[in-house]
């Protein structure tokens, strides 16, 4: 599938501005662990509590407009490639599959989060979504719906396993990033943030498979978490300060990583 020019620098620009919204939302979402960690306020409310701290600042609406577009973007850039895969990343074998059923379900978990964004820089509610609970209990009430949650955490918990593997040795992180002029303390001193930020999303990531898991072992949807309920688990553990802390400026770091995709980042819609 080809695109025309015109096409493909929409295409990018979008791309770049769903980086930024991610970068931004994760960074927000990294601070406000941390200052719950060290006891100096925020909360482990994960993506809702990010969205609402924006909402607080002055011309917070815009701030979310914009940040909804930006999400609209990424939604947009995963759709893209879920039909397409114009960077080869899923094209031959079993691993086709695979891929683009994860760039369609990126796209629809960031169009979703996208309206919700949205909503609530409307003023219309939003910013917390239906939830892992919800989400969780409508695909319990499918067919096979025991079957297909313990799916969805065994591919939630793998690919957090994966994002630590990956961080861990630094493999594909600097994959399709062009640093242009950049001297060589800048680049590693971003490869390692982005490397910390991989495995704090991945411990993350592997804390919500778990928790899908133990909903569809027990058949109770209410057992699934999100994001912020996996902050929160990490908040009632021993030494809680140090591995939410931990956790949290990961998080920031992952943040980083985005926003330097959205700089560096060579996008071939086509």
């Amino acid at each position: 599938m080809s695109l025309n020019s015109d096409a493909n620098a929409w295409i990018e620009r979008l791309a770049r501005a769903g980086y930024t919204a991610k970068g931004v939302v994760y960074l927000l979402i990294g601070l406000l662990a941390f200052q719950a960690a060290t006891g100096t306020g925020g909360n482990t409310a994960g993506t809702p509590g990010a969205l609402r701290l924006l909402l607080r600042q002055p011309l917070g609406r815009w701030l979310l407009g914009l940040v909804a577009v930006g999400l609209v973007g990424y939604a947009l850039w995963r759709a893209v490639s879920a039909i397409a895969d114009p960077e080869s990343h899923g094209r031959h074998g079993g691993k086709r599959l695979f891929v683009r059923a994860g760039y369609a379900g990126s796209a629809v978990v960031h169009g979703a989060l996208a309206l919700q964004t949205a909503q609530l820089a409307l003023g219309n509610g939003g910013g917390g979504g239906e939830g892992a609970e919800n989400w969780t209990a409508r695909l319990m009430g499918a067919p096979l719906g025991q079957w297909l949650v313990g799916l969805a955490a065994a591919g939630v918990a793998g690919y957090g396993v994966v994002q630590v593997v990956q961080g861990l040795r630094g493999e594909h992180v600097a994959k399709r990033l062009a640093f242009g002029g950049l001297g060589g303390d800048e680049r590693r001193l971003l490869l390692r943030t982005a490397r910390a930020g991989m495995v704090a999303r991945g411990i993350v990531f592997g804390i919500m498979g778990v928790f899908l898991a133990h909903a569809a072992l027990e058949h109770d949807p209410r057992e699934a978490g999100g994001l912020g309920e996996a902050l929160e688990a990490l908040e009632r553990q021993p030494y809680a300060p140090f591995l939410l802390g931990a956790v949290a400026l990961g998080l920031a770091a992952y943040g980083v990583f985005q926003l330097v995709k959205a700089r560096y980042r060579v996008i071939s819609p086509a």
